[in-house]
């Protein structure tokens, strides 16, 4: 159910009449719930001694949740009764206020939760294939992101005969408990040279929508050998985005960022990388007003803007550590009830947000790296598991992209936090950032410099992994930088060795060692035999 009802009742259990001056619903501190009285007698009134006809009161209170997680409010009594003095150290800590004679504090509280789904990616793209041949098998997963089931009805292509095929789907209708996923698995089988789209729908009765539309292209053609070309930018692209707790207790890490930013910052302006840098907090319910040092308004997933500067920092900003660090000082107000930066990062590079003018549109530039770093004292309380914020991060520039897109963590070490207790375990920030190749620093050291430094130069490195646009046979691949054969690399990590290319069959990516990395501007191209899969 979306509202739920409860009542509570005043009983007269004394010999004289009793009047209550005053009742109250005040909002916890910590929870505040979305509660409301809906049924009571207008105050004052007065319950009659015991025995009586009017002895009861009944005041009807009605839990209308907007968000998921908990709700606390406290319903409070002002009365004539002398002896009444009702209520423990929970309303006197959340509620504020000292029970005084006469009073009475009574908690009320609620549990929301919703079956919320989610697909990852939100298109496929198949590429080219050629025809009488199958595409790589491709996935798409399906997250339950709440907290209770949610039954997937129909999974289906609106062209069930055309060349795009499921290789698995379950069937429906099918129960996707909270937290769980189901993936689905599809190829592309062209019979034409010609472009191929078509449309996968899941239908669910999930809370946030009810239809999830995957489009699908691909492209046939009749011949398997592949000339890929790649250029090397003359400048080195990044686009970054600091996720920044603002609970009550980052005041000092906040300032800690700010006063360091000039490492971080420094690598991109002596190479001249093209950068652009946004912050957002791990606030995603309620918007606040005048927060921050200096004050502005922030928005759940939104980039932040400081007065007199620019949401977007880019090479061209005036005072970019001054812009940075007023936008980074985002307070200390809010958040306390879900720190949840994966999920505000998903927020914010979700459609409807990315692509609005008013919110975050320009942040994210298509030839750009994507680069997210995530700054908390607390653990990770978003919804849903790691595994569909890795998912969803490394979609955003296709997972073959591998060196395009990465998310790093200055959060408190794992399992202990730091151990003075300044910092909790950010064990769910740490998961991501390993996952998909970016680096951990500890909120518990002092040096930031140092660390602001390490996260600069893996934020603002050259481009030196590039994905084969069909799956290729290895032993026909030929590269050439700006003309000039580049030789197989000596071993087969590209990380290891520093000579030539090496192949990874399992991304289908072409790596350069340290002393083969294209230049700025280079143009590298790749030749190879396209392997035909059996249909």
């Amino acid at each position: 159910n979306n509202v739920k009802t409860a009542t509570v009742t005043l009983s007269n259990r004394g010999q004289e009449p009793c009047t209550v001056n005053s009742m109250q619903l005040r909002q916890s501190v910590m929870t505040p719930g979305d509660i409301e009285i809906t049924s009571a007698p207008p105050v004052p009134f007065t319950i009659d001694r015991q025995g009586q006809p009017n002895s009861q009161v009944q005041v009807e209170l009605t839990f209308a949740p907007t968000h998921p997680g908990n709700h606390k409010s406290y319903l409070w009594f002002n009365t004539t009764d002398p002896d009444l003095q009702m209520g423990g150290w929970d309303c006197q800590m959340n509620s504020g206020g000292v029970i005084n004679p006469g009073q009475a504090c009574v908690p009320v509280s609620g549990s929301a939760d919703e079956g919320t789904i989610a697909v990852v990616p939100s298109e496929l793209d198949f590429g080219v294939v050629t025809i009488g041949c199958a595409s790589p098998e491709l996935r798409v997963t399906v997250y339950n992101l709440g907290g209770i089931a949610l039954t997937i009805s129909r999974i289906y292509l609106d062209d069930p005969n055309g060349p795009f095929q499921f290789t698995y789907a379950p069937a429906t209708p099918h129960t996707l408990n909270g937290g769980a996923t189901v993936e689905l698995r599809l190829r592309y089988v062209p019979t034409a040279s010609v472009s191929d789209r078509a449309t996968l729908y899941i239908e669910s009765d999930a809370s946030n929508t009810q239809l999830l539309a995957v489009p699908l292209f691909g492209r046939g053609t009749t011949t398997d050998s592949q000339h890929d070309i790649f250029h090397q930018p003359e400048q080195v692209m990044s686009d970054v985005l600091f996720v920044v707790d603002n609970s009550g207790s980052m005041s000092e890490e906040q300032n800690a960022l700010a006063s360091n930013f000039s490492s971080f910052i420094n690598y991109a302006l002596t190479l001249n990388v093209s950068f652009q840098i946004g912050v957002i907090t791990t606030e995603v319910n309620d918007a606040e007003t005048n927060i921050g040092n200096p004050a502005r308004d922030i928005y759940p997933g939104v980039l932040v803007q400081a007065p007199g500067r620019p949401k977007i920092i880019t090479n061209n900003t005036p005072d970019i550590t001054g812009a940075f660090a007023d936008n980074a000082r985002v307070g200390t107000c809010c958040s306390d009830e879900q720190e949840a930066g994966l999920e505000a990062a998903w927020m914010a590079l979700s459609p409807g947000y990315i692509d609005e003018p008013s919110k975050n549109g320009g942040f994210l530039r298509e030839d750009a790296k994507l680069y997210i770093i995530f700054l908390s004292d607390e653990q990770d309380q978003s919804q849903g598991d790691p595994d569909f914020y890795v998912d969803f991060f490394s979609s955003i520039k296709g997972y073959r992209n591998t060196e395009r897109m990465a998310a790093s963590a200055i959060v408190g070490d794992d399992p202990n936090g730091c151990g003075n207790g300044t910092a909790e375990s950010g064990s769910r920030y740490i998961e991501v950032a390993n996952r998909t190749g970016g680096i951990f620093q500890s909120i518990c050291s002092s040096n930031w410099a140092q660390a602001l430094q390490n996260l600069g130069l893996d934020a603002f490195a050259a481009i030196r992994e590039f994905p084969l646009s069909r799956p290729a046979d290895s032993g026909t691949i030929t590269v050439t930088v700006d003309g000039q054969n580049v030789p197989k690399a000596s071993c087969n990590d590209c990380d290891a060795c520093a000579d030539g290319w090496v192949y990874y069959p399992d991304t289908n990516t072409i790596c350069f060692g340290a002393n083969y990395v294209p230049g700025r501007g280079a143009t590298i191209e790749v030749d190879y035999t396209a392997v035909c899969l059996t249909p």
